[in-house]
């Protein structure tokens, strides 16, 4: 499965309605985005936790309104690019075709839980198509305790390494569906995850010799920031 990085986000800017819509023309299998909650309970789209980096000025995305936030342009560094706003989770959603999936990661603590579960009921997907992903295993432990039956992963980066053993009790623990991880080199850890019982997603790759490599040791899907040019490598 490839799923697109924060949408086709070599091609559109990060995170927003076009970058989705790009992916989809580029065939991804799924597309995947950053979400956090602003001050008045909204969930939008955005990776960090202002906005000057993808809007160029300066707004904390848990101190403003969503309204404060949709004044901003997520494209000003894309000239060939429409003005594009901060977008709402429901607006991602709604740009997801019938047999393609959404990998929500959650970028904030799980107090987005209620606000994330109504989305997700009041949307037209149904959940074997959303999966909620997370670096705060407190996240993917709260979602599975009130909704075991939406697919959550654990995010695992090696830059800080744990055990292998040590990350298989916190998956149990939490009750996570999988892990996902930036590991391109250790088959042993792939191996261990996926022998446990768990899916095992890979994250981010851009070369196809990599991402071969890695479907052939097993892994569930590969996040990219290039979905179309990965999808032409690999057939």
């Amino acid at each position: 499965m490839i799923v697109a990085h924060r949408g086709a986000s070599k091609d559109a800017p990060e995170n927003t309605l076009e970058a989705f819509r790009l992916a989809w023309l580029q065939n991804a299998d799924a597309i995947e985005g950053d979400f956090r909650l602003t001050k008045d309970g909204q969930i939008v789209c955005i990776h960090d936790e202002d906005t000057s980096r993808t809007c160029g000025e300066k707004m904390i995305v848990s101190e403003s309104t969503y309204s404060e936030l949709s004044s901003l342009d997520a494209s000003f560094q894309f000239d060939n690019i429409p003005s594009q706003s901060v977008p709402l989770l429901s607006d991602v959603f709604k740009t997801v075709p019938d047999n393609k999936g959404v990998y929500i990661e959650v970028k904030c603590g799980p107090e987005i839980v209620p606000a994330l579960i109504t989305a997700i009921i009041n949307s037209n997907l149904t959940k074997e198509q959303i999966s909620i992903i997370a670096f705060d295993a407190s996240v993917v432990k709260a979602l599975k305790s009130v909704a075991p039956d939406i697919k959550a992963n654990l995010l695992y980066d090696v830059a800080s390494p744990v055990d292998s053993n040590e990350l298989l009790d916190c998956l149990k623990d939490i009750k996570a569906d999988g892990l996902g991880s930036n590991n391109m080199n250790s088959k042993k850890l792939i191996d261990t995850i996926i022998q446990s019982g768990f899916e095992y997603h890979s994250w981010t790759v851009d070369d196809s010799k990599t991402a071969k490599k890695l479907l052939e040791w097993g892994v569930s899907s590969i996040a990219t920031n290039r979905p179309g040019y990965l999808r032409q490598q690999l057939l």
